[in-house]
């Protein structure tokens, strides 16, 4: 908008070129980031609808540069205790990094899949990494030996604790990315028809769940807020990242007693 010309004002900023699909929130704090394909990152501070606002992230200079693979890299994941950085490529492997060691290799690759890396997630103890791959396995891979399996995140759209989220006769890649709340006991998907449902979690057979429509493209990525009070999806094609608040309270016949409800960024 503008009304001075030498003051242009910007009401809105967002991602252009190709598509929207790398999404992630701070764990403690109301940011969220996103990254597209038209090679920026931009952040989102506050995740209060009236409030809410895009913004430039304060501090983007680089940490350290690194490059063991030739494929793009698909998914990246902190430790819970902040200690490894987990890194999944294209060519199937999996990658581990430590932090304070300024990101040196430290742990044998993952190299099990056998086609590229779609997700991965922690154990609470961070000992335990699990993967997801284009070929349909999931697999585990033993940091150091524990016998600890409390999830920190549930990413992953595999494994029979999320079984009951796939429609009968769909196609492997017809979900693009779930989250689950643990202490809520609900999981948040995204699918190619556009589509952001919520389900029970643990979700082991076929459930009733809730759907909710406002994307006009894909739903490429779903992610809770650090308080687990919102729930974040970003559009594929629509460049769009929506917040849905989480409302426990709602009770609705035919699905989970709860519900979430989206405004657009």
């Amino acid at each position: 908008m503008v009304r001075d010309r030498d003051k242009p004002l910007l009401i809105m900023q967002g991602h252009s070129e190709g598509e929207l699909w790398a999404l992630d929130v701070h764990p403690k704090k109301p940011l969220a980031v996103t990254g597209s394909d038209d090679r920026s990152v931009r952040s989102v501070l506050s995740l209060d609808c009236e409030s809410c606002k895009a913004t430039v992230a304060e501090d983007m200079t680089e940490v350290v540069h690194i490059k063991d693979r030739k494929e793009v890299i698909h998914e990246m994941k902190f430790s819970p205790d902040g200690a490894y950085l987990a890194v999944g490529s294209n060519d199937g492997l999996v990658d581990i990094y430590a932090v304070a060691q300024r990101y040196k290799k430290v742990v044998g690759e993952c190299s099990q899949s056998s086609s590229f890396i779609t997700h991965l997630d922690w154990t609470l103890d961070s000992k335990i990494l699990q993967t997801n791959d284009g070929a349909g396995d999931r697999f585990f891979y033993r940091i150091l030996l524990h016998p600890c399996q409390r999830w920190a995140s549930w990413s992953g759209v595999l494994g029979s604790e999320v079984s009951g989220i796939w429609p009968k006769y769909s196609a492997q890649t017809e979900i693009n990315a779930v989250d689950a709340n643990p202490s809520a006991a609900v999981l948040i998907t995204g699918d190619d028809l556009g589509l952001v449902k919520l389900f029970r979690f643990p979700c082991v057979r076929k459930a009733k769940f809730k759907k909710y429509i406002g994307h006009s493209a894909h739903v490429t990525n779903v992610r809770w807020s650090h308080d687990l009070q919102w729930v974040l999806t970003t559009g594929g094609a629509d460049h769009a990242l929506f917040q849905w608040r989480f409302l426990p309270e709602s009770v609705m016949n035919g699905g989970p007693d709860v519900n979430i409800q989206g405004t657009r960024e």
